[in-house]
């Protein structure tokens, strides 16, 4: 067992060394950079208390879930209803052309306080230009 696991872990980063440049290269391949900015209230179905401990926004794309690193995220729980805010920048999305943004949230607002992932997700949007988009989320 010893002897597979030293290969085992050569070949884990040979995959992803070689993966890098493509990633590198397909995120310069994109001449404009589309700015996202999402913002609205966060509602609790059963509690007026619960504790958001992700936030987390992604945009699917067919071919990979394409997370998305430049984002910066403010979140307010200091009264209910919540208010969150999201500035990110996107780079296209080949090959469908159209954002489908969707945000991750985990969450303890259900019935008896217990952690639960809850996927919210947004309209689809065209890549160019701009994107600015208010929506209120319950969480249940």
């Amino acid at each position: 067992m010893r002897v597979f696991s030293p290969i085992f872990l050569i070949v884990l980063l040979v995959q992803f060394s070689i993966c890098y440049p493509e990633m590198e290269h397909r995120a310069m391949m994109h001449e404009t950079t589309d700015y996202v900015h999402f913002t609205g209230l966060i509602t609790c179905k059963h509690h007026q208390t619960p504790a958001i401990q992700s936030f987390v926004l992604w945009e699917h794309n067919i071919l990979t879930k394409e997370f998305l690193p430049l984002q910066e995220l403010s979140l307010d729980q200091k009264m209910y209803p919540y208010e969150y805010d999201i500035k990110a920048k996107a780079f296209g999305d080949y090959p469908t052309f159209d954002y489908e943004f969707y945000v991750n949230i985990v969450h303890n607002c259900t019935y008896w306080m217990g952690s639960k992932v809850q996927q919210v997700r947004y309209p689809k949007f065209n890549t160019v230009g701009n994107i600015t988009h208010n929506m209120d989320i319950q969480l249940d």
